[in-house]
């Protein structure tokens, strides 16, 4: 088990959102590398021709769980949230995961895939169905965890990145309800 945390922040855009409304959030995602916790951070923009449930989806990986809330509290990070995506946000969600291994993002295609579950579902049910979808994936490298913290949305989530990489299909399991973003992924720190 890594000690790693993945902060992930799905984000649909307005439809008046051009090209450089999109660059200029990824140059304000982008300046958070400068954030001690930030050990590395990219997004994925969806293909317009993949089902995808929010439009951009940006990976922050921290070293810790310790690092998560002064990341999160961090007035840079509220002013990328408040001054960079907030004009331009049609929909917003957020999970914070503790990693099963160590990130790896390699490969310019990537998909994210996050899991909401009742409480009564077990842990290994939740990763069970992540790592099968990953598997599937033919995913090189990629990260999945489980949420930390209290009375999270997404009880889990899994990247996959690859250079040919398959979208698998979400976990057909009653019980669940899945977010997907599948597209092109940019390392931005």
């Amino acid at each position: 088990m890594s000690e790693q945390v993945l902060h992930l922040d799905f984000i649909s855009l307005s439809p008046n959102t051009g090209p450089n409304d999109r660059q200029q959030l990824f140059d304000a995602a982008a300046a958070l590398s400068a954030l001690p916790q930030v050990a590395s951070l990219g997004v994925i923009e969806a293909d317009a021709a993949s089902y995808s449930d929010f439009d951009l989806v940006f990976y922050f990986q921290l070293p810790d769980f310790s690092a998560l809330e002064p990341f999160g509290t961090d007035a840079r990070y509220a002013g990328f949230l408040q001054g960079a995506v907030a004009p331009r946000l049609r929909a917003f969600a957020g999970a914070d995961v503790r990693l099963e291994a160590d990130f790896s993002a390699d490969g310019p295609r990537s998909a994210c895939l996050a899991i909401m579950a009742p409480e009564e579902t077990y842990d290994w049910e939740v990763r069970e169905a992540l790592q099968a979808w990953r598997d599937a994936s033919g995913s090189a490298a990629g990260a999945l965890g489980l949420a930390v913290g209290e009375k999270q949305m997404y009880r889990g989530a899994a990247l996959a990145f690859g250079w040919s990489l398959t979208t698998p299909e979400p976990p057909d399991v009653a019980k669940f309800r899945t977010t997907l973003v599948a597209g092109e992924a940019r390392s931005l720190a």
